[in-house]
């Protein structure tokens, strides 16, 4: 081995000891720099010298620097970053709708019980104006209750959009410093060597990405990136980026929307379409859960001022008027989208507010036949012809011809809680008494009695008297304007008996020539017998089957019910990204304790390659003295 052999391979191993030192000190540098990959020299063994003697070693050869890189474990980093975000992000929307609902002393549960408590004080004392009073106040409250937490739900969905507008710039700005970062590591290639600290960068920008946006990344052979949503659609490809902005929805201006600008158009994209990610997440919530909470509201809100204006109108104030309305709510809107090229406009009215479902609707126009989605749950119900009633909604095509294509939102159950109010200003207007009262003869021999009397309809002949006269035979006649007059009528004990409006049930065991007499009542303002039916609407089935109270805890245990499948997506996607994240760290992380083990190693290789290149030395200047 000549000496200049023994000075290549002692100069070889003191760069490749230098270089390691290097790498090591650069990896301590950056254990807390996020994104950073742990970085090693490749080292080989250089080409050996053939002798006679055999093949003499000369050194070590660097072929470069490389990352302890999985692209595998750093694709379910990324995959599980997004599915974070989302759960994480819905979780803390639903806390906040929580928070809103938490008010149990309160709310509107307690609102309903004190108003039919009001009731049962006005039951006893009809004539009473301050029973009457208590009662419009308890309305009132309720009323307000009602507004308040429609105003809470309307300024959430408010505050999710102003988020989804700074989650659409943010995820600009990361799509731009991807595309930077790409045109960087195409142009550093041309050294022969991978730009690794820019490599991590580009990683680091997807996985900051994926914390907004799920999405795909195809790497390319040159080490850039191209980078494709859920949805398929491209957002990076080289140094070009595509652009998120925010927009009014074309079916619902009330809310903002998620367009993406591609090759220069515009693509509106759905939550279902983003797979994962903060902005996933806030349209989620916002889509599903905000909105399911105020269907669940605005349902509610409909049917209590139905049912208790109903029976207000079937009532007399102690004037002997029929009773107004208890409260106001505003019809149900429907509005075109932007995009119908049509002329027609539909009109809505709630038809039957016990069988108002906890939803708004989608009216869609194929060209042929009109079809009427029920959001919340995406039932369809093809209507033949206009008008048409669908879930307790009457709905008509009022004016204008429609085109192909053209949808219209009936925004029904979301927009009854904001409008909620009492319409009734005046004590004395409420209705307690009935128009009619049934009475027995004075003559009348048998126990012939009626019972279960109440005014079902404002029928035009309502106050018209009805008599009721029976025979030895079982039989019995009636008599009076609008009844028709029919005589022979077989008597059941228990029958109901309905005319003009009103209905009854008949006990007894009548005797011939026993008479019933159903007249106007004398003295309404001593009358409680409407005041007793509205007092009973608290146990009614009016809120599509279920009772006021119940429909409200049914609201409240569904968001309970969302916050725990949340809690607990949540949980599983943390543990998820955990056990991603440990996987990839033992792989690409930086340990500190092994550094600092390497350092020393490579100190000591340092050392011993100093020294050999120190030996090398003195055998060349022995040579140069021996020859001189």
């Amino acid at each position: 081995m000549s000496v200049g052999s023994l000075f290549n391979t002692s100069t070889s191993a003191l760069r490749a000891a230098y270089t390691q030192l290097q790498t090591t000190g650069h990896n301590i540098a950056n254990v807390n720099t996020p994104g950073y990959t742990r970085q090693e020299v490749v080292l080989s063994t250089a080409r050996a010298t053939a002798t006679i003697g055999g093949f003499i070693g000369r050194g070590v050869d660097m072929a470069g620097v490389a990352r302890r890189y999985d692209q595998f474990l750093t694709a379910e980093v990324i995959s599980s970053t997004a599915a974070v975000a989302a759960d994480r992000t819905r979780l803390e929307q639903i806390g906040r709708l929580e928070r809103m609902l938490a008010d149990t002393d309160n709310g509107i549960g307690v609102a309903i019980d004190d108003l039919t408590e009001a009731f049962s004080d006005l039951v006893n004392r009809p004539f009473d104006a301050t029973a009457r009073t208590v009662v419009i106040s308890r309305a009132n409250t309720l009323a307000e209750r009602f507004r308040s937490l429609s105003l809470g739900f309307e300024q959430l969905g408010e505050t999710v959009d102003a988020r989804l507008a700074q989650s659409a710039q943010s995820l600009n700005a990361s799509l731009s410093e991807l595309a930077s970062i790409n045109d960087r590591i195409a142009r550093s290639l041309g050294t022969g060597q991978p730009p690794n600290d820019l490599m991590d960068q580009r990683d680091y920008a997807v996985e900051k990405i994926n914390k907004l946006l799920k999405t795909t990344s195809v790497a390319n052979p040159d080490g850039t990136v191209n980078l494709y949503s859920a949805s398929g659609h491209a957002l990076v490809v080289g140094n070009a980026v595509a652009r998120f902005s925010v927009s009014p929805d074309a079916l619902d201006p009330s809310r903002m929307q998620l367009v993406l600008t591609t090759s220069g158009a515009d693509v509106p994209i759905p939550a279902q379409m983003l797979g994962g990610g903060e902005i996933a997440g806030l349209l989620r919530f916002r889509e599903q859960d905000l909105e399911a909470a105020r269907a669940r509201l605005g349902q509610l809100a409909v049917a209590i001022a139905s049912a208790y204006n109903d029976q207000q109108s079937l009532g007399r104030t102690p004037s002997g008027a029929q009773g107004d309305p208890l409260f106001s709510i505003k019809a149900p809107s429907v509005t075109p989208s932007t995009l119908n090229s049509g002329s027609a406009s539909f009109s809505a009215s709630v038809a039957d507010g016990s069988r108002v479902a906890a939803s708004d609707y989608r009216i869609l126009f194929n060209g042929t036949d009109y079809s009427v989605t029920r959001v919340s749950d995406a039932t369809v119900t093809t209507v033949s012809g206009w008008p048409a009633t669908v879930d307790g909604l009457a709905i008509d095509l009022g004016s204008g011809t429609p085109a192909a294509g053209d949808q219209f939102l009936v925004r029904a159950a979301s927009g009854y809680a904001s409008s909620f109010a009492v319409a009734l200003s005046l004590p004395s207007r409420l209705a307690t008494g009935y128009a009619m009262t049934p009475e027995r003869g004075a003559n009348n021999v048998g126990d012939i009695a009626a019972g279960s009397f109440a005014v079902t309809a404002n029928d035009a002949n309502l106050t018209a008297p009805v008599t009721i006269t029976f025979d030895g035979a079982g039989t019995f006649s009636v008599s009076g304007t609008g009844t028709g007059n029919p005589t022979g009528i077989a008597y059941v004990a228990g029958m109901t008996l309905a005319f003009n409006g009103w209905s009854m049930t008949l006990g007894g065991t009548p005797e011939a020539g026993d008479t019933i007499t159903v007249t106007p009542t004398l003295d309404p303002a001593t009358d409680n017998r409407n005041a007793r039916a509205m007092l009973g609407l608290a146990d009614g089935k009016l809120v599509d089957g279920r009772r006021f109270t119940d429909a409200f805890a049914e609201m409240l245990a569904d968001v309970g019910v969302r916050s725990q499948s949340a809690s607990a997506s949540v949980a599983l996607s943390q543990r998820i990204l955990l056990d991603a994240e440990t996987s990839r760290s033992a792989v690409s992380g930086v340990n500190l304790d092994e550094e600092a083990a390497r350092l020393m190693q490579y100190q000591q290789a340092y050392q011993a390659a100093a020294k050999l290149l120190a030996t090398a030395q003195a055998v060349f200047e022995e040579i140069l003295r021996t020859a001189g």
